[in-house]
């Protein structure tokens, strides 16, 4: 197998650049650049691969290269699927962000001309990043390609939109190319495997049930058969031999790959358990399988996704999921080019899962796989998927099964809870899908019957796709994690009995995480009375981030007729903003801006007295009660600038 080698891509804007979103604000700018859910700007994987391929695509034919190496490196047009020769980029993210985000932007309009001037209502204003702004990413590729590569992106030196304007120069550069990190990971033989992932960059795992035509959903959590993909591929590529003695356990239900769910620093997560209820004012907290009775009035209480049980609160959180809008360009299959949105998952979250395993000594091989960086879901060769293995062990058993389930006989009774870790489905006697199949189950228990007495569930349909074979997988309707439900058992289960069923699973597609069931201890859930439901992080959201771009703007507008009736010449305009300029290179001293004013107020006659007093008012308004005035002598600039270019426009 040829060596995976990573190296830190640079790039510097040598001016200012617009790395379009496909998107504008209402009643803000009309070409938006993207932004993270902090507002400060990045760089799409997906652009710079498109970048990547126009200088690698011209290279090629400067030296006499085929098309075969290109797409061998870069995949076809519009496929994102390919061999481990492949190269996988990241985002590209600010070096050193300041702490306003709104300081690495300034605003910048534009007309249409006809006939040498300004075309009616073509007005438009666009976010800019400023020059000077840096940012960094990650390549990975084989060490054979690695040559080619940094030649290729030594070649891209425009980036963005308006180029023919003069934005989006750049200078690109790689450093040296590493060997992949390699973390050696000593793991006993173990009948379970914990792993702990967390998100480099966006993960992109895409959610088609609950997907639109132009709106792709995410799941919020990391799938095992997304995980199980990556590991299989991984042992196969690392050594064909092994894996072909030892593909039929690893495929098949011997081997299963339970869901990594988003983590929380001591607690252990559990799916969000289904039934409980609430009053408006949150002060009842109250489950209808515990009390086995509806209070009316009540209303389905807000869980999040994810919870942890502790004394008498249910915690409750979920991933943090963002978004983005995407262009799908005209191919054979559409004449047109269409806009979606798709959400992933945000990068700087941890996921934990379990790997259970009947064969303890494959627990050695899968974690040589399971470390260091790895990749998941879609787009992996655009920016998406890139992992760091934070932890990877050998267990026992999976943690949530001590900490909420049976330990002793005495928690076990006639009447358990049942809790499904995953989503799951069993097949009744004549092979048909049938939800929980109560014979069966009581077979596995080793009881005469077991009968549900009463449950809170939710039902999902669940498809998938054989890459094997290149075909979907058929649907089948699933109760979905979280599912609760109270059997009746004829009489007291074995607690090896229990152990057992949470051990294998029980129904279909248990290889893929599916099946996964825990049985809850006898007063668990009774002493839950409350919940703690996580809020959204303190950092600035986006729509917030979108709110303050849409005031500046008005506010922009509002003034921009007031300096048009100042009479102010385009080179005069010009000064007053190289002095606001000025002020904010030196920290916001407006000292020399002052003396600029007062020197037109008073040396240069009355009627230049006259022009500038307006315009002295304005600023000494604008920057009255602010305690950083190089905010306000920003949005002075944007107005001169946007007054300036609308001025220049209109005379042309």
């Amino acid at each position: 197998m040829n060596q995976r080698v990573t190296a830190e891509l640079q790039m510097e804007l040598l001016s200012d650049g617009i790395f379009g979103s496909g998107y504008s604000i209402p009643g803000g700018e009309d070409i938006a650049v993207c932004r993270d859910s902090a507002g400060y700007p990045y760089i799409r994987g997906s652009t710079l691969k498109g970048l990547l391929r126009e200088s690698l695509t011209n290279l090629l034919a400067w030296t006499g290269g085929t098309r075969q190496q290109l797409e061998a490196l870069l995949g076809k047009e519009g496929w994102n699927e390919g061999a481990d020769t492949q190269i996988r980029l990241t985002d590209l993210t600010l070096d050193k962000p300041p702490l306003d985000p709104e300081d690495c932007f300034s605003l910048r309009t534009f007309t249409a001309l006809e006939e040498g001037t300004a075309k009616d209502k073509t007005l438009r204003v666009a976010a800019c990043i400023r020059h000077g702004s840096r940012f960094t990413g990650k390549l990975e590729c084989s060490a054979g390609d690695a040559a080619l590569l940094r030649q290729a992106l030594a070649g891209i030196k425009w980036a963005g939109t308006l180029r023919h304007r003069g934005f989006g120069r750049v200078r690109l550069t790689a450093g040296p190319f590493c060997p992949m990190e390699r973390v050696d990971t000593a793991v006993e033989p173990a009948a379970c495997l914990f792993y702990r992932l967390y998100t480099e960059s966006r993960v992109l795992l895409t959610d088609y049930a609950h997907s639109g035509s132009n709106d792709q959903r995410t799941r919020g959590f990391l799938p095992g058969s997304a995980v199980r993909g990556m590991v299989i591929g991984a042992l196969a590529r690392q050594d064909p031999a092994w894996f072909e003695a030892h593909r039929t356990e690893l495929l098949g239900a011997q081997t299963r790959f339970l869901d990594a769910l988003p983590s929380r620093e001591g607690l252990v997560p559990l799916p969000s358990v289904k039934g409980f209820y609430e009053d408006k004012e949150e002060t009842v907290f109250t489950s209808v399988v515990v009390e086995g009775s509806f209070t009316p009035g009540l209303k389905r209480a807000q869980t999040g996704e994810f919870c942890a049980l502790q004394g008498q609160q249910m915690h409750c959180w979920r991933a943090l999921v963002g978004g983005t809008v995407r262009i799908r360009r005209a191919g054979a299959d559409t004449s047109e080019s269409q806009i979606f949105q798709t959400h992933c998952l945000e990068p700087g979250q941890s996921f934990e899962g379990y790997i259970l395993l009947e064969r303890p000594e494959l627990a050695q091989a899968i974690a040589r796989v399971l470390t260091g960086h790895v990749w998941l879901g879609a787009d992996r060769f655009g920016g998406f998927g890139r992992c760091r293995v934070q932890v990877c062990r050998g267990m026992a058993h999976p943690a949530w099964m001590e900490r909420y389930g049976c330990q002793s006989q005495q928690d076990v009774g006639r009447q358990i809870y049942l809790l499904a870790m995953s989503p799951v489905a069993m097949l009744d006697s004549d092979g048909e899908v049938c939800g929980l199949a109560e014979e069966e189950l009581a077979r596995a228990l080793g009881i005469d019957s077991a009968r549900v007495v009463r449950c809170s569930t939710s039902v999902e349909t669940y498809g998938g796709y054989n890459r094997t074979w290149a075909s979907r997988i058929p649907t089948a309707p699933m109760y979905e994690r979280g599912s609760l439900f109270l059997l009746e058992c004829s009489q007291t289960p074995a607690l090896e009995a229990l152990h057992r069923v949470e051990r294998e699973g029980v129904g279909i597609r248990r290889a893929e995480g599916f099946g996964q069931l825990l049985f809850l201890r006898r007063g668990l859930l009774e002493q839950i009375t409350g919940k703690e439901l996580e809020q959204p992080a303190p950092a600035l959201p986006d729509r917030q981030a979108a709110e303050q771009r849409r005031e500046r703007i008005r506010w922009i507008v509002k003034h921009a007729e007031e300096v048009r009736k100042m009479h102010l010449s385009a080179s005069q305009l010009g000064s007053v903003q190289s002095q606001c300029e000025r002020a904010i290179a030196q920290g916001g001293n407006v000292t020399e801006l002052e003396t600029f004013l007062q020197r037109n107020l008073k040396e240069r006659g009355a009627r230049q007295a006259a022009k500038f007093k307006p315009m002295a008012d304005l600023i000494h308004e604008t920057l009255s009660g602010n305690t950083d005035p190089r905010a306000q002598l920003r949005l002075l600039c944007d107005l001169l600038d946007y007054q300036r270019k609308e001025q220049v426009g209109a005379t042309v």
